[in-house]
């Protein structure tokens, strides 16, 4: 006997049973902390990079200290730290050269280096050296401070750009790489409890028992709610330990376009879930056996990984063909959409066009999953063909 139509809220139970179930599994807890590991080694390992992005020297000044001032001075503007030391006499100066305090004593009259100088050291010294000379020649002709001005002017000339870099570009690219990680891994790894969860019920025959009190659509969309619910809770955990752990060690500067990034990742999230995890459940209504579910859902695996290898690409080329097109179409769209919308490259017309693919092609997408789900979920014996399912529905 066919379940009656009044089960429409039935999905809830399912939902809150499959997710209160996989939460209390020990593979929830050790993919969690695995992700939070990953996660603390490219934001450490960005911000160690980030304290020693620029090289720095430690240089020796022996007379008025101008030069070396200078040099310190300009070593600021291009990202190179000069820490000067002040010496007496040359003889302390360069007994502090030959022990390896300093990298270079600059002196009235040279620049000395214990077996040669640093080559971006001594153009720094060298320029030092001329603004210095430049100085007295305009101090002796007596020059007025503004024709100063105007000639030490460091940008004579006006600067326009085409297309102006979003600000904060840097920082979204670093957290659109760890947000194409995260979907990569949560797309993945929830949509494969998706199918492993059908397939349990399957074989245990528990999908008997609850096929006669709810419709399998019903059934499917609880399964989805449930285990997306979790993935996403999952996620959002994540997330907020990454933002935080980047904000502790200085690695990113954490702007509300940072949070506005992962929020962004999360809505994907939903919207990508949503449309694999049919096709996971699907695959797995398919087969029976654990060993049997990896050679079903081979072409889903495909789909995400080629997925996450163009999204990864469109980090370095937002606006490739490959990355548009791929952030449009709605089997990719998930992984490589956020990545451009978060580096400034998706104009809104490509965005309603991925959104409306994504979310139309999702609601398609359900009743014909469902279909085979209702055709092959009860058949336990062997593989199940996608023709032999979609017949045995009607």
């Amino acid at each position: 006997m066919s379940p009656e139509p009044t089960d429409r809220g039935t999905w809830r139970l399912v939902a809150r049973r499959d997710f209160w179930v996989r939460l209390r599994e020990r593979s929830f807890l050790i993919s969690t902390l695995i992700n939070i590991a990953v996660i603390s080694i490219l934001v450490l390992a960005r911000a160690s990079s980030a304290v020693a992005s620029g090289p720095s020297f430690d240089l020796g000044s022996v007379g008025p200290g101008t030069v070396a001032e200078g040099a310190a001075a300009l070593g600021a503007q291009v990202g190179v730290r000069v820490d000067v030391r002040s010496f007496p006499d040359v003889t302390t100066a360069m007994a502090a050269l030959r022990d390896g305090s300093v990298d270079a004593v600059v002196t009235p009259t040279q620049l000395v280096g214990q077996s040669g100088v640093d080559e971006t050291l001594q153009r720094l010294v060298e320029a030092s050296a001329r603004n210095a000379a430049v100085t007295a020649i305009l101090d002796e002709h007596d020059v007025s401070q503004q024709e100063r001005d105007r000639a030490n002017d460091a940008t004579p000339l006006p600067v326009a750009v085409v297309q102006p870099t979003p600000p904060h570009r840097n920082e979204n690219a670093a957290v659109a790489f760890v947000g194409v990680l995260l979907l990569y891994g949560q797309l993945f790894g929830y949509g494969i409890w998706v199918a492993s969860g059908v397939i349990e019920e399957k074989a245990s025959r528990v999908v008997e028992m609850l096929l006669s009190a709810i419709r399998p659509k019903q059934l499917l969309l609880g399964k989805i709610v449930g285990i997306g619910t979790l993935g996403l809770a999952q996620l959002i955990v994540i997330s907020s330990f990454a933002i935080g752990l980047a904000f502790a060690t200085n690695a990113i500067d954490v702007s509300s376009s940072a949070f506005g990034a992962a929020g962004l990742v999360i809505g994907w999230f939903i919207l990508g879930f949503a449309f694999y995890a049919t096709l996971f459940a699907a695959a797995g209504s398919l087969v029976t056996r654990m060993e049997e579910l990896q050679n079903v859902i081979v072409p889903i695996n495909l789909t995400i990984l080629v997925s996450f290898f163009i999204s990864i690409g469109a980090l370095q080329d937002p606006n490739g063909r490959l990355q548009v097109i791929a952030s449009i179409l709605p089997t990719s769209s998930a992984l490589a959409m956020p990545v451009r919308i978060v580096l400034g490259a998706a104009p809104a017309w490509q965005i309603a066009v991925s959104l409306a693919a994504l979310v139309g092609s999702t609601f398609l997408l359900v009743p014909l999953a469902a279909r085979l789900y209702a055709g092959a979920v009860l058949r336990t014996r062997g593989r199940v063909r996608i023709r032999e399912a979609w017949r045995s529905a009607e």
